[in-house]
């Protein structure tokens, strides 16, 4: 199987930013840095914007994530084309979550905690998962939607909700910036890496069929 050297790419410079990321959080590099984005998000924080966090952190929430792929998986044309690629870069994003906690195994923030949490905090789960999902479904669209605009605003919604969450970590006090970050490098890279060898493992139908 050939794989695609630009979508090689694509997955290996997240993973060696992530590294670089990693080795910083060891060191106390980006220390301050996380400081001054924790007060910058909770600057404006009130009990509506609380709210609204929470909301946004629930839609992140694994449970919530695996219900979508299950949602996709109920259209019987979208099973192979898009629900299994999809549902198998939110499962490894799982898996490689929960390695890589206990590798690093980062304390979560010892800040205000709006939500209760366990676990360790680097790289963030909500992150990781959320982006290799959002990631996938944007790579899927720019596959099969044949409509520009449909496609570009599709894929804005996907990258808003990634952000979102990751935004709503941090407000709630249970991650770090730089989780949240590691989690969208690592979370980018297993989507392209999936769609890479799904796409080589079986060819998909042609561009603009899901558009029709």
């Amino acid at each position: 199987m050939k794989m695609n050297k630009k979508n090689l790419w694509l997955a290996i410079v997240p993973i060696l930013l992530f590294a670089i990321l990693a080795v910083c959080i060891h060191a106390n590099v980006i220390t301050h840095f996380e400081g001054w984005a924790y007060s910058e998000t909770v600057e404006h924080m009130s009990p509506v914007l609380t709210s609204a966090m929470k909301g946004i952190t629930r839609i992140g929430d694994p449970i919530t994530v695996i219900l979508f792929c299950f949602i996709i998986f109920l259209v019987p044309k979208w099973r192979k084309t898009v629900a299994m690629p999809v549902s198998a870069a939110v499962i490894l994003s799982a898996a490689v979550d929960v390695v890589l906690k206990r590798i690093f195994a980062r304390s979560r923030p010892n800040i205000l905690r709006l939500i209760s949490e366990v676990g360790y905090s680097f790289p963030s789960g909500h992150a990781m998962i959320n982006a290799s999902f959002y990631v996938m479904l944007i790579l899927m669209a720019f596959h099969y939607m044949k409509n520009f605009r449909k496609k570009l605003s599709f894929s804005l919604l996907c990258a808003g909700m990634a952000g979102l969450i990751g935004f709503s970590r941090v407000y709630l006090g249970v991650h770090y910036a730089g989780d949240v970050l590691g989690g969208w490098l690592f979370g980018f890279a297993i989507a392209v890496l999936v769609y890479t060898l799904w796409k080589n493992r079986k060819p998909l139908p042609q561009s603009g069929s899901a558009d029709q």
